[in-house]
């Protein structure tokens, strides 16, 4: 069955609407006609059987027949915080993270990242990053839509530890393969991930991160490029602590 969103605030409508390019798909493309049904999620975890009353390429009314729970969340909360990398490597990124059920996305300025603050049109492409994520969010069929925080540094990031269960920080100095250390909780609800852009993190910044209840992780012998380096640190906080794994 074919899956289309609609905002949260529109599910409750009499006749909820689907719009824009959405509806020239289902129209257009699909040939889908009034009758037909068709399956809608509102980014909260809620989803929706539909059936279609009108149907135009520029506006779909439909009836919601039945609401259910979507249940491919993972059980716990994964913010990653993202050293800013060049070009669109964060593009691609976006959409495998939202594959890999990343609650939260933190892009920020590191000390090595080789964008600088102020590059032209990084904050346009919030917008581009949101709806990326919303399809990725339609393909694995995920209930939820990550939230992307605005662009910030690596000042911010730290402030906004305090309120986390665990913290990671991924250091290519950090030699070894990955381990929990002794001192993390055994299920902990709200992980922060960090990790850096291709240059890495400056030993400061480390320091600063451990002063602030960070724990270093490695991620093997081999040199990673930075955004091999994001998708495996959290594929493996998710088979440790999520639903990837045991």
């Amino acid at each position: 069955m074919r899956r289309f969103y609609i905002p949260p605030e529109m599910a409750g409508a009499v006749q909820p609407e689907i719009t824009g390019s959405d509806a020239a798909h289902i129209c257009r493309v699909l040939r889908l006609a009034s009758g037909d049904t068709v399956e809608l999620f509102d980014g909260t975890g809620r989803g929706y059987t539909a059936r279609i009353v009108t149907c135009s390429p520029k506006r779909v009314a439909v009836a919601i027949e039945e609401s259910f729970a979507l249940l491919a969340e993972s059980p716990v909360h994964i913010t990653l915080a993202q050293g800013v990398l060049k070009d669109r490597k964060m593009d691609a990124l976006i959409r495998q993270l939202t594959e890999l059920g990343i609650d939260t996305w933190m892009p920020f300025y590191a000390a090595r990242s080789i964008p600088v603050p102020g590059s032209k049109g990084l904050g346009p492409r919030l917008a581009r990053w949101e709806k990326i994520a919303l399809e990725a969010v339609k393909q694995c069929r995920r209930g939820c839509l990550p939230q992307i925080a605005p662009v910030d540094d690596f000042d911010a990031v730290i402030a906004s530890s305090a309120s986390f269960d665990l913290k990671i920080i991924f250091w290519e100095e950090t030699l070894g393969a990955f381990r929990i250390p002794d001192t993390a909780p055994r299920q902990p609800h709200r992980i922060l991930v960090v990790v850096g852009p291709e240059g890495g993190f400056s030993a400061d910044e480390i320091q600063r991160a451990r002063t602030h209840g960070f724990l270093t992780g490695g991620l093997g012998t081999r040199i990673l490029r930075a955004e091999t380096a994001t998708l495996a640190a959290c594929t493996l906080v998710q088979y440790c602590f999520g639903d990837m794994g045991r």
